[in-house]
């Protein structure tokens, strides 16, 4: 089976489920209209919803801007994103299974709305437990029936479960291992492992065994039997239905030629996952009271097993994503200056603290031009890795930018249009560029919706640097202008973002302009570096807990 070749099960409320298979480069699209390759023939779904393509060897797919989002195995994608055979595609409340295209003789399972057959045997799941923690039941279960083979066979039976689900396997390779053992311990000829959705209604097979006669067939197993293992709490047991004379009418039952067969919860304390179900088509035994005991057993096990998989895969999953933060965090903040310019007669510090492990702030000094210092301060919409990966773009643009040309307005308008072009107007960026003649001390400065710098003179009088433009990102054709000013001797620049002035104490007010622009005047004349650290104190003092709720940066541009 070749690598590219591919079958995807379309799952759509109130009708059969569709097999579509793909092969080669693509693209493959995929949406309610009839001319998709892929049809998913609902109204939650857009007529082009999403597309699927083949790269580095694997599939891959992309939302096409969709009403609704995509979502793979729960959580909604925003990029392009590969394809795992065992992912769930959801879009509303259609589901994709995504995996290789079967091998003839290769088995699968589906949960239907077949009508039930009778049951022969219902016992809640307390009674059989009780039954089987009690010497003396079991016992009397033999004296009332079970064979002396039967109870060697449920003794054989716990003996092997316990040491058998100890070990560490992956999530996908312990439900396939859960029936397998399964089938072997009850000589079952098929057996599938079925979970419960996110949603708890829907049951998904996750994992199915056949031997025999009945290898490759599909395997059907009653909703609402399965419904009333979970919902009641109940092993289920079913005998010879070929002859109950209640199974009559049961043509889903007849057809599949099941001799017998049970159906018990996977349960542990309180919470059911889902439920393991067997049968076998021509046994020549039916199961019988000893053999529910033994597979509820299984399906206790293995919801411990399943569950301590789980735990175990997303402290892993954490223990990850925390290493790859920390990573991500040290490269952003190497990005950034972390030592204070001096060029004299000017002294220029700054400093970012995320609120998270990675955060959206940037600020950087560019120092390529003998006659002219820039210096950059900017906030990424959003916290976490989408806004850090943001910014760690933004970085590189306005360098590459500012060492090509010289004016900042056509800087901001070529920015404006690779961010909008990178983010489709769905992320945001606001930014203020000041470049310093070294000489004269003459600036100049475009705004693009940042929190306007304050400019504090030696006398203590302040100015606002609020004129240049619309955020970046939003509209591709923005223009931007520039203002003019002067630094002179003993007068201080302050950049900062909107973390200082938005940071709220416990009464829920905001530390706001007003101080801001207080403490300044106050302490217009400490080192820049002393300065930056001092804010950022005051601030963590202002908001109490330490952490104000976004990033806060600041630069400090002193000449002497």
């Amino acid at each position: 089976m070749s690598q590219n070749d591919q079958s995807l099960s379309v799952h759509v409320p109130g009708r059969d489920p569709e097999v579509v298979h793909i092969a080669g480069d693509g693209p493959f699209p995929l949406g309610r209209s009839a001319d998709n390759k892929i049809v998913v023939n609902d109204s939650a779904v857009s007529r082009k919803h999403a597309e699927i393509v083949l790269r580095d060897g694997g599939y891959w797919i992309q939302d096409l801007k969709s009403k609704n989002g995509t979502k793979i195995n729960g959580t909604l994608i925003q990029a392009p994103s590969q394809l795992n055979p065992g992912d769930r595609i959801d879009i509303g409340p259609c589901q994709i299974h995504f995996g290789r295209a079967k091998d003839p003789g290769s088995s699968s399972a589906r949960v239907a709305d077949t009508k039930a057959p009778g049951t022969v045997h219902a016992v809640p799941l307390k009674d059989l437990v009780h039954a089987s923690q009690s010497v003396t039941n079991l016992k009397a279960i033999a004296a009332t029936g079970a064979s002396p083979q039967r109870m060697a066979k449920f003794f054989e039976g716990m003996e092997r479960l316990g040491p058998a689900l100890l070990a560490h396997k992956p999530m996908a390779e312990l439900f396939q291992f859960i029936v397998d053992l399964t089938s072997e311990v009850l000589n079952s000829d098929r057996t599938v492992l079925i979970l419960r959705g996110e949603d708890g209604q829907e049951l998904i097979p996750k994992a199915v065994k056949q031997r025999g006669s009945t290898l490759g067939q599909e395997i059907v197993v009653s909703r609402s039997i399965a419904r009333r293992a979970i919902d009641d709490r109940t092993a289920i047991l079913t005998s010879d239905a070929q002859s109950d004379e209640r199974f009559k009418e049961q043509q889903s039952v007849i057809r599949q030629r099941i001799n017998s067969a049970m159906c018990v919860p996977l349960w542990h304390e309180d919470e059911v996952l889902g439920v393991l179900y067997v049968d076998n088509v021509a046994a020549p035994l039916p199961y019988e009271h000893t053999d529910l005991l033994i597979l509820t057993h299984i399906g206790h096990l293995a919801a411990v097993k399943i569950l301590e998989t789980k735990s175990l895969e997303e402290l892993q999953r954490t223990r990850q994503m925390e290493e790859e933060l920390r990573r991500a965090a040290n490269l952003q903040q190497s990005l950034l200056p972390d030592e204070p310019f001096l060029s004299p007669p000017y002294r220029i510090a700054g400093k970012n603290i995320p609120s998270s492990e990675v955060g959206g702030d940037y600020f950087d000094f560019i120092d390529g031009d003998a006659r002219v210092l820039t210096v950059g301060l900017g906030d990424v919409a959003g916290k976490g890795m989408p806004a850090a990966l943001l910014m760690t773009n933004l970085h590189a643009s306005v360098r590459a930018h500012v060492e090509s040309q010289s004016e900042l307005p056509v800087v901001m308008a070529r920015l404006n249009r690779s961010i909008h072009h990178a983010v489709r107007g769905e992320r945001f960026i606001t930014l203020v560029l000041i470049a310093i003649h070294r000489e004269t001390g003459g600036l100049q400065y475009v705004n693009a919706g940042h929190n306007p710098p304050y400019l504090v003179h030696a006398s203590g009088d302040t100015e606002m640097l609020s004129v240049g433009g619309l955020l970046l990102g939003m509209f591709p054709e923005a223009t931007y202008e520039s203002a003019a000013l002067e630094l002179k001797a003993g007068d201080v620049l302050v950049l900062y973002s909107d973390g200082v002035t938005e940071a709220r104490d416990a009464a829920d007010e905001e530390f706001g302009e007003e101080r801001l622009e207080s403490f300044l005047r106050k302490n217009r004349s400490m080192d820049p570096e002393a300065l930056v650290d001092a804010l950022i104190r005051t601030v963590h003092e202002f908001s109490k807990d330490g952490k104000p709720g976004d990033d806060v940066t600041v630069t400090v541009i002193r000449r002497d």
